[in-house]
């Protein structure tokens, strides 16, 4: 088992809104170790930096949308095999089927519901390291 809190997430997207949302959601599933970035330039140079366990990323963002970034990340040598969650609002088969082509772990159309994320990321985890994550409960204030 290995603790949510234990895992380092970081969250890619160029809408404020949503990154502060996606930041709620996962602190709420009891991620702790959570980094954020505005677009794919931003995000790999902080994935190159903090070493997140996973990554989930925007599609649609400029100067690096998503499917560079994925591409990039992949090439990385010291991220290649980080666990990587397209969120897409386009529900394009041609997106869907190049982020899988790329090396997409998993790939969620916009909107989701945070119990699918927390299914996802748990299938995730355990998928790639074997482990299950020990869901903590939020802290009351």
């Amino acid at each position: 088992m290995v603790a949510a809190s234990a895992l380092r997430v970081m969250i890619v997207d160029d809408d404020d809104g949503m990154r502060k949302l996606m930041r709620r959601t996962l602190e709420r599933m009891g991620f702790s170790q959570i980094y954020t970035a505005k677009d794919g330039s931003e995000g790999l140079q902080l994935a190159r930096t903090q070493k997140p366990d996973v990554i989930v990323s925007d599609y649609d963002m400029p100067n690096m949308h998503g499917l560079q970034f994925l591409k990039a990340v992949r090439e990385d040598p010291a991220l290649a095999k980080t666990a990587f969650v397209m969120l897409s609002g386009v529900a394009n088969d041609r997106v869907i089927e190049k982020a899988g082509e790329l090396g997409a772990n998993s790939i969620i159309a916009k909107p989701f519901l945070a119990a699918d994320l927390k299914h996802r990321l748990e299938a995730l985890v355990h998928e790639l390291s074997g482990s299950r994550i020990e869901w903590e409960l939020p802290k009351q204030a």
